[in-house]
């Protein structure tokens, strides 16, 4: 038999060409896929909404409201494209899978996106768009963290296997739990005695890495009375789940009194909480 002409057995079969798609059958896929894309979109968004409220820390601090903003913002933007490739994931899924017993032919393949103009256009502005708005929405929180406030608070922040210690220099204070004014800008000056640690004061909204020998400073405002706890974000050992202590926001008042009770004279610890008291703390 001639190479021109394989040798098929008797039930053997031709696979056919691709069967090609018409205008309708098009319009058809994109008017569900779309529909589908809203649905999921709406979705997603409410998730978004609902979840930035109900999994987040409480804010106690201006930058831990910037933190709930931009995860907000960012699940938000990331909503409608997600959707999308759901929709199309589930739509291919369910409506172009072989069904049992059927014909073993694929489906009509559908128009090609290269050389696509509108299809390419739409794209690289979508992500575009996306891209830098999220840059310049990074940028200024960060550009806004960065403000330094006159008369802020300095608290040294030392961590060690495994215990906080916190020293506030303008008293001369040392103490294992950590206690901030209200309504005055703390910078903290990180660092550690041993091994690295993750200076987190989880309702606060900052964190930042203890390092041996380095000091890295971070600043925040507290806006809110209460209580909140530091963790270590960082694997340092044996018992890094209990390197955890208490914080506490406090009135200028309540924070004069803190620093007398660990030793402060009463004449520097009114000094420094009448800063506080000009800065917002009452």
């Amino acid at each position: 038999m001639s190479s021109e002409h394989p040798d098929l057995s008797a039930d053997a079969t031709v696979a056919s060409p691709p069967l090609k798609p018409d205008a309708k059958e098009n319009k058809k896929n994109v008017t569900v896929i779309a529909a589908l894309w809203l649905v999921l979109t709406a979705i997603g968004i409410a998730l978004s909404i609902w979840l930035t409220s109900a999994l987040l820390p409480s804010s106690m601090s201006t930058e831990m409201g910037g933190v709930r903003s931009t995860v907000l913002v960012f699940s938000l933007a990331a909503a409608p494209v997600v959707a999308f490739v759901l929709a199309t994931s589930i739509y291919s899924l369910l409506a172009w899978r072989k069904a049992p017993g059927s014909a073993d032919v694929p489906p009509p393949d559908a128009p090609p996106l290269r050389g696509n103009a509108a299809a390419t256009g739409i794209w690289l502005l979508t992500s575009s768009v996306l891209v830098v708005f999220l840059l310049v929405w990074g940028l200024s929180e960060w550009s806004a963290q960065q403000v330094v406030q006159p008369n802020d608070l300095v608290v040294k922040v030392t961590g060690q296997q495994w215990i906080w210690n916190f020293t506030y220099p303008d008293a001369k204070v040392d103490s294992h739990a950590l206690v901030v004014p209200l309504g005055r800008q703390v910078q903290f000056n990180v660092t550690s005695l041993d091994v690295t640690h993750g200076f987190w004061p989880v309702q606060l909204g900052q964190q930042v890495d203890a390092n041996p020998g380095l000091v890295t400073t971070i600043r925040v405002t507290p806006t809110h009375l209460g209580h909140f706890v530091v963790r270590c974000s960082q694997l340092c050992g044996l018992y890094h789940a209990y390197m955890y202590a208490q914080g506490d926001v406090v009135t200028a008042k309540a924070f004069e009194q803190f620093l007398e009770h660990h030793g402060a004279s009463a004449a520097t610890s009114a000094k420094v909480a009448l800063l506080a008291a000009r800065q917002g703390g009452q």
